[in-house]
């Protein structure tokens, strides 16, 4: 198949009246033995040039006697050979580990890079194993231009969240995972280890051919499979990792005597004698020093010419540095492919995942309030009661949460060589999770807001099977300088899943072999039970040509068809156009390939479509537990009656998206680059909108409507530079970044604005985000603060609000009218960066090799509000120890208060959420072969890696990558689970 989608590029000779010597051969990947088509060979001094075909064959012609040839081609190292009289020159190209493959996963197929005309990116699996983490997309932090991946928290087996090309829908906003041809959510399932590559598709031309799910960008996962080896036998590898993790920083808190004297001020007479308090620093006692985390692969693999199979088997276990939160894996991985006959191929991927963990208790913000002037202990040695919200090493001590799981997710196909050109595909694909989840809490007290009278225990229980049905038929042609492949398919999904769970009180006996609800009182017993079946039906179409290896086209088109929308706008139709221009391969470029290898412009203009939203908002809703006073008694009566009003006429949200790019390799390709510009604009996002009072649903009902209008734009480029100085030492330089603006065009049904959507709810009922046409998504919202109150003639002279006082922050007056109100709240920053940057380099010599990778982004900011939210008197950052005493000593810390006017949302609790960050620094050495060859092993390497050892940032929480799966609510630090930096030591065997 690989033959049929390459060809010859083109050639041309220098002939002179000298006597010439004519040259042909094969070329061959060295790991495969297959034939390389597209290769670049060229004659170092008399400057012709050609290209393999598509079976592997060149032939060149030279008039010089001495004369070599250099072959070259992207994912492999080049290689030069001296012709020595030869007439006949076969070569064997090694893969090049360190560069990306010349042939990358799209939609449904592979495609050879220089044929390609979307927006696309692929990290290879040394760069994913570089991180250890229990989900493969941390690693792709500084990775891919474009692509922002932020921890909503650093708790050991979490998710991160994934934004590419920016925030396009007020609802779900996640990119779309393929793993081995399944659809999925989210990969935290998957081992490292067990990934070929990760293919990134960004543009419309990418995406298209995923219609409803590509509307947020797809993540291609293609995991590893057999190779035939040199020596014809199967390989057996095994890689092991420990590694501790620590505490980067902590956040900077009053001490004990620090937080007396302000105190002090707030209530005078509150410490008699604050040279006597204690100082507990609660953070120490909550977080462990270093907490252990391990990693353990082996598999097996190899192939024949008729069998190809991997085997992967991992362990994976990360405890927290928060006791009782850890996270547990064991990860068994099958791929096998069999040729049947010579036209008939079947194969089967498949993994299983179960899965234990232990949530962490709820501390990181008792810890930030509590005391530090309190005690964590009694004498007697029970916990001590602490005032500022708890003591927190009870909570610990009385957090009991577990969940365990299993995933199994997996596809099988058959596929058919029908007759020339023509290929049948039909493949089953299916992805099944069961997880049940236990909470209990004993009766303890602590003090009297910190109590538990009953015990209670939560279990709940979920499950879902998911299902896709792919059926394909490909056509591939070549004639003369015309080449064209062709795809239709017909898609099948469904999806369906069911949640049931209780609560109870009062358990019989607090043995975690009695924590189960019939343990428990029945009086206290409530249950829940929900579930939701989904499907959508597919159509699509793809066709690629290709004239002369110069001119490339690709079209793409979907239709799909979903049952969350109503039978009126159930179907919605996307495709794509794309066009290409391989630059070097044109006349005017003859005699530049021992200069320049690639040239190319390349443009897309598509649509892609997201369903991502509620199964039932089509549909008008009962609302239970309804409360209503009836008969003559004025009883009241609980039941049901008309809630949700449902909107049988939603369509789909269709992203339609721009993007015009430019490629370049020169130098034999040690210097390589990418450069794309896109516009995505998102129209008809489904918004939830507030109904009129006489529908007779309540005040605060919504119904769904297509309603929003939002556009992303940005610059994105990629740069690479490597060299192989000699056969010891090589070295590799990269760099890569993107900005985005975010900007909401439309937000009303009827008309282009309607009332902004306030969000980000903070603990104290506050609302600190406000989404409005003009503004960006999930803006940050309050008033200026441009200063502090010094005196009372300032106070009288200047707008303020009812109760301020001198010492308090000063607000300006935005829309100018000499009243200072809500009116005057606007914009005061957010979440989303201006730009995404990351860069990495790495230098080997004689088996050493270093390599460090740096990420970062600029122009967000971040809400504190863990430090906005004081319905009580609370610890405080350590800046309030520079508070405003009188005239003149502060104009940027208030005087210090337990709540009132300064803790009003503001931008006195926005921060840069800026940073620079040396994401990962690995030194390994690989043994020497002679060695490994007295003990039977092929290879052999052993490293040590340091992963966010240090990171630049005015941030003072504990890290300033804090993001959200709501994109309303996104960037708010109300007490996340630290990110931690990770000190690892590894082994690599192969044999």
């Amino acid at each position: 198949m690989i033959r049929t989608l390459l060809s010859t590029v083109f050639a041309f000779m220098v002939i002179s009246g000298a006597a010439q010597t004519n040259i042909t051969g094969v070329v061959r990947d060295a790991d495969t033995n297959e034939t390389l088509p597209g290769v670049t060979i060229y004659t170092n001094a008399s400057g012709s040039g050609t290209a393999s075909d598509m079976d592997g064959k060149y032939a060149i012609t030279t008039k010089a006697q001495d004369d070599s040839l250099t072959f070259s081609f992207i994912g492999y190292k080049a290689q030069a050979v001296a012709i020595g009289g030869r007439s006949k020159i076969d070569i064997l190209l090694a893969p090049d580990v360190r560069m990306l493959d010349e042939f990358v996963i799209v939609g449904y197929g592979k495609q050879r890079k220089s044929d390609l005309t979307g927006a696309i990116t692929t990290v290879g699996s040394e760069e994913i194993t570089k991180v250890p983490a229990s989900n493969p997309m941390q690693a792709m932090q500084g990775k891919v231009a474009g692509l922002q991946v932020g921890a909503a928290t650093g708790a050991p087996g979490s998710s991160p969240v994934v934004r590419l090309r920016g925030v396009g829908t007020f609802n779900d906003a996640s990119v779309l995972y393929v793993v081995d041809g399944v659809f999925t959510n989210d990969i935290n399932f998957l081992s490292s280890n067990d990934i070929e590559s990760m293919t990134v598709l960004k543009d419309a031309s990418a995406t298209a051919l995923y219609g409803s799910r590509g509307a947020n960008g797809v993540i291609v996962v293609a995991t590893k499979r057999g190779k035939i080896s040199d020596d014809g036998k199967p390989r057996f590898q095994f890689d092991a990792e420990y590694s501790l993790q620590k505490l980067y920083k902590k956040i900077d808190l009053l001490n004990g005597r620090e937080f007396a004297q302000v105190l002090n001020v707030i209530n005078p007479g509150t410490f008699n004698n604050i040279d006597r308090v204690s100082n507990t620093d609660w953070q120490d006692l909550i977080f462990r020093d270093f907490a252990p985390m391990q990693s353990y692969n082996f598999s097996l693999s190899g192939a024949s010419e008729k069998n190809q199979y991997y085997l992967g088997i991992g362990y994976f276990k990360q405890e927290g540095i928060i006791p009782k939160s850890d996270f547990e894996r064991v990860t068994i991985k099958l791929n096998n492919q069999y040729s049947l006959t010579d036209k008939i191929r079947s194969g089967v991927s498949l993994i299983a995942t179960p899965s234990r963990s232990h949530g962490a208790p709820n501390v990181i913000a008792n810890a930030y309030r509590a005391w530090p002037t309190e005690v964590p202990f009694n004498p007697d040695g029970s916990f001590a009661d602490v005032l500022g919200g708890g003591n927190p090493l009870a909570t610990i001590e009385y957090t009991n949460n577990e969940t365990n799981a299993l995933l199994s997710l997996g596809n099988m196909y058959v596929e058919f060589d029908l007759f020339k050109g023509f290929t049948a595909k039909s493949s089953l694909g299916y992805e099944v999770e069961y997880a049940s989840a236990t909470s209990f809490t004993p009766v303890f007290r602590v003090g009297p807001l910190q109590e538990n009278v009953s015990s209670v225990l939560n279990k709940s229980s979920f499950q879902r099977f998911n299902w896709l049905w792919e059926n394909t038929l490909a056509y591939q042609k070549e004639v003369g300088k015309h080449r064209f492949d062709a795809l239709a398919g017909i898609t099948s999904q469904q999806n369906k899943s069911e949640s049931i769970g209780g609560t109870t009180r009062y358990l019989i006996d607090e043995d975690p072999n009695l924590w189960y609800l019939s343990s428990g009182d029945n009086e206290f017993l409530t249950v829940f039970n929900g579930a939701e079946t989904t499907s959508i039906a597919s159509y699509l179409f793809r066709v690629n040509y290709t004239f002369d290896n110069r001119f490339l086209f690709t079209g793409n088109f979907r239709r799909d068809g979903s049952s969350k929308f109503g039978i009126n706008n159930r179907y919605g139709n996307f495709g794509s156009v794309a066009v290409g221009w391989n630059i070097m391969n044109e006349s005017f470029m003859a005699g530049l390939q021992n200069k320049i290898q690639t040239i190319k412009l390349r443009a897309s203009y598509g649509t892609v479509g997201n369903e991502k939203i509620p199964w039932d908002r089509q549909y008008t809703l009962v609302q239970n537990g309804q409360n209503v006073v009836l008969g003559p008694g004025e009883t009241i009566v609980t039941g049901a009656s008309y809630g949700v009003t449902g909107n049988p006429n939603l369509r789909w949200e269709t992203t339609e998206q721009i993007n015009i790019g430019f490629e370049f390799g020169v130098l034999n390709n040690r210097l390589t680059g990418e450069m794309d510009y896109y516009n995505k604009t998102t129209s008809d996002i489904l918004l939830n909108l507030q109904n009129p009072g006489h529908m007779g649903n309540g005040a605060f009902q919504f119904t769904t409507y297509n309603a929003a209008k939002v556009r992303n734009s940005g610059f994105e480029f990629m740069l690479n530079w490597k060299d192989d100085i000699n056969n010891d030492l090589y070295y590799e330089v990269g760099v890569l970044g993107a900005t985005v603006k975010n900007e909401v065009l439309k937000m009303g049904q009827f008309s282009e604005s309607s009332e902004p959507i306030a969000a980000g709810a903070l603990g104290n009922g506050q609302l600190v985000t406000l989404t409005q046409v003009g503004g960006p998504i999930g803006a940050f919202y309050g008033y200026q603060a441009i200063g502090v109150f010094q005196d009372e003639a300032e106070l009288a002279s200047s707008p303020s609000l009812p109760n301020q006082q001198v010492g308090d922050l000063r607000f300006a007056d935005t829309n100018g009218d000499g009243i200072l109100n809500e009116r005057d709240m606007t914009q005061i920053g957010s979440n989303i960066p201006d730009f995404i940057y990351g860069f990495n380099f790495n230098v080997g010599y004689k088996g050493f090799s270093v390599g460090m990778d740096f990420n970062g982004q600029v122009g967000n900011e971040l809400y504190n509000g863990k430090d906005a939210v004081r319905p009580d008197q609370y610890n405080y950052e350590a800046n309030v120890a520079g508070h405003w005493t009188g005239p003149g000593t502060s104009n940027t810390e208030p005087r210090p208060t337990a709540s009132g006017v300064n803790y009003l949302q503001s931008d006195r609790f926005v921060q840069s959420g800026s940073f620079f960050r040396l994401r990962t620094a690995t030194i390994a050495y690989q043994l020497p072969d002679k060695l490994l060859d007295n003990v039977k092993i092929r290879k052999a390497s052993v490293y040590l890696r340091g992963t966010n050892l240090f990171t630049f940032t005015k941030y003072t929480g504990y890290t300033p990558e804090i993001v959200s799966n709501n994109v309303l609510s996104s960037g708010i630090d109300l007490g996340v689970y630290p990110v931690t930096s990770i000190y690892s030591i590894g082994l690599n065997i192969s044999f």
